[in-house]
């Protein structure tokens, strides 16, 4: 994404109620729901034939730093806390897509590596993503794209100091994922 903050906050208000269609009280973070919603509905459905019903995304992460990775810069990367990282890393196991390693270099740490089963099926996922973000974005210019990503980073940098340390999305009844600070 790129990182630019020069935008002048009247125009970048504009043109993220334009761009989403916003009424001026309408929360944002609505239309970036319905949108991820949308999104992981579409994706769910393209890959449903996999054992795996989510945290592919976690899984591509692992695989491109295949035996650098350990659960705590994961959990750093994206923005996890370290308990629900162990949850995402045990279900991942479960499923027989990733296991721990002992770091070499530390003993005290263990790396994530992925399986042969998880080679075998990140193909499909990574395709899947792509197909997903082609369609997703099919007669956006690159220049939208591109005002798009920084307006997403300059609205996370206003919220940065309004964020407590812990917030809880509660997505379905049973359900709950926390997010720490740490973005």
């Amino acid at each position: 994404m790129v990182d630019t903050y020069n935008y002048y906050i009247c125009k970048l208000n504009s043109f993220v109620c334009y761009f989403l269609n916003l009424e001026l009280d309408e929360p944002i973070s609505r239309k970036l729901l319905q949108l991820a919603k949308t999104y992981l509905s579409a994706f769910s459905k393209k890959i449903e034939h996999l054992d795996l019903n989510r945290y592919h995304y976690m899984l591509v992460l692992i695989a491109e730093n295949e035996g650098r990775l350990t659960q705590k810069r994961l959990a750093e990367i994206t923005g996890k806390d370290k308990s629900h990282m162990v949850s995402i890393i045990d279900t991942l196991m479960e499923k027989g897509y990733v296991y721990r390693e002992v770091n070499p270099d530390d003993r005290r740490q263990q790396l994530i590596r992925v399986t042969e089963k998880a080679q075998n099926e990140l193909p499909a996922i990574r395709e899947s993503f792509s197909e997903m973000n082609h369609k997703a974005t099919e007669g956006i210019s690159a220049e939208k794209l591109k005002i798009f990503n920084e307006v997403l980073q300059k609205m996370s940098g206003n919220l940065q100091p309004y964020i407590s340390p812990e917030v809880t999305f509660r997505l379905k009844k049973t359900t709950t994922l926390k997010r720490n600070k740490q973005l």
